[in-house]
């Protein structure tokens, strides 16, 4: 065989092997302690660090950006229902930063030029505008980005949800929206109509997944349609000690202390 077949022969290997590095998968991630997880609908993973690190895998485990905006304190949540332009809230400083695909800022919004200053918790509205919940009058509110109030409900005081108000979490699933209060879910319309409490529980977070609710409880995946008012476990064992978990397309992804466990989900 002559040197110029061995040559390309080699460079071939080369390029197979690289190809095949990129799609293997990578069965667990590790994170450092007390970090927290999210995903999006192209099966990328988010992981927030306690020291407010932003790092982004791909659905192999591979890592491809990584973020940190020191100046601006906490990280208090991120919501990648656009994976191409992430909302990450700081509550402390009352400010949004929106990201890009590779974790750049493409801008902010700074909520205290408004007077608002008690927010429990925001999300990214289904048409990319803002949705917050304002401690200050106990209203959830739409604002456009350059901040102009949309709409808003009345104070969830005047609806039968209990007297402890403590938002923590925001969704909107494109017909509705989501809010965990006090570990219970209850409902809105897209503009801001109190509707229902949807689910009485001990929830931390949730996920809206194939129009049902997913949750973590009991070191078991709960999936809970609204409409039927039904309750299923999805077919998933966990490790015990399980933290949380992200269901996409083609990856579930399991929070334990200091790592990631990625599993593949077949159709």
């Amino acid at each position: 065989m002559s040197f110029t077949k061995k040559l390309i022969q080699f460079v071939l290997f080369v390029c197979i092997s690289q190809i095949q590095a990129q799609t293997t998968i990578q069965d667990t991630i590790s994170i450092p302690l007390g970090s927290s997880i999210s995903s999006d609908n192209l099966d990328n993973l988010y992981v927030i660090t306690p020291t407010n690190d932003i790092i982004k895998y791909n659905k192999n485990g591979q890592k491809i950006a990584t973020a940190n905006f020191k100046v601006l304190g906490n990280i208090s949540s991120i919501d990648a229902g656009n994976p191409f332009e992430i909302y990450v809230f700081y509550r402390d400083q009352n400010k949004i930063i929106f990201l890009d695909n590779m974790l750049n800022i493409r801008g902010e919004c700074d909520l205290e030029s408004i007077g608002i200053s008690q927010i429990a918790c925001i999300a990214r509205s289904s048409d990319n505008q803002i949705w917050l919940f304002d401690m200050s009058d106990q209203k959830l509110k739409k604002y456009s980005k350059d901040l102009k109030l949309l709409n808003e409900s009345a104070a969830l005081n005047n609806f039968p949800i209990g007297n402890d108000i403590n938002p923590s979490l925001i969704l909107d699933i494109n017909s509705s929206i989501l809010i965990l209060n006090n570990y219970n879910i209850i409902e809105f319309d897209l503009y801001a109509n109190f509707n229902k409490t949807v689910l009485i529980d001990t929830l931390k977070s949730f996920q809206f997944l194939n129009n049902k609710i997913v949750f973590l409880k009991e070191n078991s995946i709960k999936l809970y349609d609204k409409s039927l008012l039904k309750m299923e476990i999805f077919n998933q064992i966990l490790p015990v000690g399980t933290k949380g978990v992200r269901i996409e397309k083609e990856r579930l992804f399991i929070l334990k202390d200091e790592f990631v466990i990625l599993r593949p989900i077949s159709e």
